[in-house]
């Protein structure tokens, strides 16, 4: 059945769902809007095909390279924006420049490497200092306790002499290379035998048929301090003892003092 209207459209299709007539190339009924199988125009006869035909059913003549004839706007689906497939699976991520002005081309694998914090020093330097200290303190302990340094031994004349009639081995324990300062008075004044040097007695004692003396060893040079002295002048005498020196009588125990400052001048 053909049918023309005003506009020369032909209607030899009716709708599947309603009857209603439509174009040949309708894809939608315009009474039911029901969907319509798309056809194909033969470019031969102008006969309508349905898509899926490969050749005109009227003529044969070939339809592979006609396309559907596709109208309906409604069926238009609008393009589907396309992103790139490296944008959506990758992410870039790039690495925060290292602060502290390090300069480029480091290994940027170490850019937020960060040190260990480093312990305070301040209780391990207490330590060693009063670990020094106490070293020190045990040192300076034992160099006073052994006489190194110390101060010298302050005595009498006379508590020489009695320490040495007490016992004489004890007195060279106490006194001999022992740096001494003895205080007494001027007893004698005269010069060694064997040496140019001259002698200050400043104590002498008889205790059981000994003489037991103190004298000071003044070097020649310092004959002036011996002149200036006299007999039962108060004198202060520094330097050390070297004990007992043996004697020609036996009886005669000297002890034996080598200056080194007799009130308070140099007298070695």
């Amino acid at each position: 059945m053909v049918s023309l209207y005003g506009r020369g459209m032909v209607m030899s299709k009716k709708c599947k769902q309603c009857g209603c007539e439509l174009a040949d190339d309708a894809l939608f009924c315009v009474q039911c809007g029901a969907k319509q199988d798309p056809v194909v125009k033969c470019p031969k006869c102008g006969h309508m095909n349905p898509a899926a035909n490969d050749f005109c059913t009227e003529c044969g003549t070939r339809l592979k390279e006609t396309k559907p004839e596709e109208k309906g706007a409604g069926d238009e689906k609008p393009a589907e924006s396309v992103q790139p497939a490296q944008e959506e699976t990758y992410k870039v991520v790039v690495a925060e420049p290292v602060s502290g002005g390090q300069g480029g081309g480091g290994n940027q694998g170490f850019q937020n490497f960060r040190m260990p914090p480093v312990p305070p020093e301040g209780n391990g330097k207490k330590k060693k200092i009063l670990a020094i200290i106490g070293v020190l303190v045990v040192v300076l302990g034992l160099f006073f306790a052994f006489g190194g340094g110390s101060k010298p031994i302050q005595v009498k004349s006379g508590e020489i002499v009695d320490d040495y009639i007490r016992d004489q081995s004890s007195g060279d324990k106490k006194y001999k290379d022992k740096t001494v300062q003895v205080s007494g008075k001027v007893k004698w004044k005269g010069q060694f035998n064997n040496s140019q040097n001259y002698s200050i007695t400043l104590e002498s004692r008889k205790n059981g048929g000994k003489t037991y003396q103190v004298l000071v060893d003044v070097p020649a040079k310092r004959a002036s301090i011996v002149n200036d002295l006299k007999i039962g002048d108060f004198v202060n005498v520094k330097g050390k003892c070297v004990g007992i020196v043996k004697q020609k009588s036996p009886t005669l125990i000297s002890v034996q003092i080598k200056s080194t400052k007799i009130n308070d001048q140099d007298a070695d």
